[in-house]
């Protein structure tokens, strides 16, 4: 089964992301955004800002990542279309059919909800130390409404590792 962390800035994805891995040893796919935005701010300066053009090239390449992850056994994904789907949303209004058609085409996962629980780190690429808790309730909204299996992560250290190790045990059963 495919289990993806998913949730606002600066809710611990990553760190959680490797935990997961670590812990479970299963294969772990980090967040394709990151380094691809890195990559544009370090060819366009500081200013770099993304443009739609991006989110629709990040589709493409979660694509491509997921077209390739095993069909047997377990693997995690720091992030996946949701998170593109809550950001074009967030900053360019209703969702091309491009990427609600990759959403639709997705392996069944299982998600991990991680709550804005933790104190902001600031970073280059986040722009919401303000409203992380709106932002974890659209993500909420959209995984009912899209009626995907997912639990909710909180707690600090060790507490939010349980807390997502919880959720996977009930996701396999």
């Amino acid at each position: 089964m495919i289990f993806v962390i998913t949730g606002p800035e600066s809710s611990g994805k990553s760190t959680l992301s490797q935990e997961l891995a670590e812990h479970l040893n299963w294969p772990m796919f980090p967040e394709l955004a990151r380094a691809y935005l890195q990559a544009r701010q370090e060819e366009g300066g500081q200013s770099y800002r993304y443009r739609p053009s991006d989110l629709l090239i990040l589709t493409a390449q979660q694509q491509m990542i997921e077209a390739s992850l095993p069909r047997e056994g377990h693997c995690i994904l720091d992030t996946d279309l949701l998170t593109l789907l809550v950001w074009w949303q967030e900053k360019y209004g209703p969702v091309p059919s491009i990427i609600q058609q990759g959403w639709l085409a997705q392996m069944p996962r299982h998600y991990l909800l991680c709550k804005p629980d933790l104190p902001w780190e600031p970073d280059p690429l986040r722009e919401n130390p303000h409203d992380r808790q709106r932002l974890w309730q659209w993500y909420k909204h959209e995984l009912e409404q899209r009626h995907c299996s997912f639990s909710v992560c909180s707690g600090l250290g060790p507490t939010r590792l349980d807390s997502a190790l919880t959720g996977i045990r009930q996701a396999l059963v």
